[in-house]
C-alpha cells in the first residue's frame, strides 16, 4: 500500500493500478446500490471459498452445518440457483443440511434446510447476507470443538 489515500492492486507480473482509495471508501458509504451488490460479491465470495476449503478436507464429518455450504456453494458456483442433481439428492439422504443446531442464529433462531426440491436464488432469496455470516461464525463454532 502507497500512503494512507492510495492502495494498490498487483498484477500476476508484479506491476499494478493504483487507486484512490479514499474515493471509493466515500463512493460505498453514499451509494446503496453499490452497498447491495458489495455484499452479494462479499457473501458469495465467503461461501465459495469456504465451501471450497471444507472440500479439501471432504467436509470433515458431513455434520449438518458443514453440509448446509456445500449446497450453497453449488448452488451459488452454478449461476446462484439451486438445482440440487440426483447425486445432491442422495447427498441429502444420507447427510442433511441444515443450520438447526449452529452456534449462531438470528435473534428469531431461523433454520434454514435445504430440501432435495429446493429450487430458486440462493443469495438474497434464499439466505440474505447476515446469514452467510452467521454460517461463517457456525462452522468456525463447530470446527473448534
Amino acid at each position: 500500500m502507497g500512503g494512507s489515500q492510495t492502495g494498490e492492486i498487483n498484477r500476476k507480473d508484479g506491476t499494478f493500478h493504483t487507486l484512490d482509495l479514499r474515493f471509493y471508501l466515500d463512493l460505498l458509504r453514499e451509494d446503496h446500490d453499490l452497498q447491495r451488490h458489495f455484499l452479494r460479491t462479499w457473501a458469495m465470495g465467503a461461501l465459495l471459498m469456504l465451501g471450497d476449503e471444507l472440500g479439501d478436507h471432504r467436509y470433515f464429518d458431513h455434520a449438518p452445518i458443514l453440509e448446509l455450504v456445500y449446497h450453497l456453494r453449488n448452488g451459488i458456483a452454478h449461476g446462484n440457483t439451486f438445482n440440487i442433481t440426483d447425486e445432491g439428492k442422495k447427498r441429502l439422504a444420507k447427510h442433511p443440511a441444515h443450520n438447526r443446531n449452529a452456534g449462531v442464529k438470528s435473534t428469531l433462531g431461523t433454520v434454514y434446510e435445504i430440501m432435495p426440491n429446493l429450487t430458486g436464488p440462493v443469495l438474497f432469496d434464499f439466505i440474505g447476507a447476515a446469514d452467510v455470516i452467521d454460517i461463517l461464525q457456525s462452522v468456525e463454532v463447530y470446527l473448534s470443538r
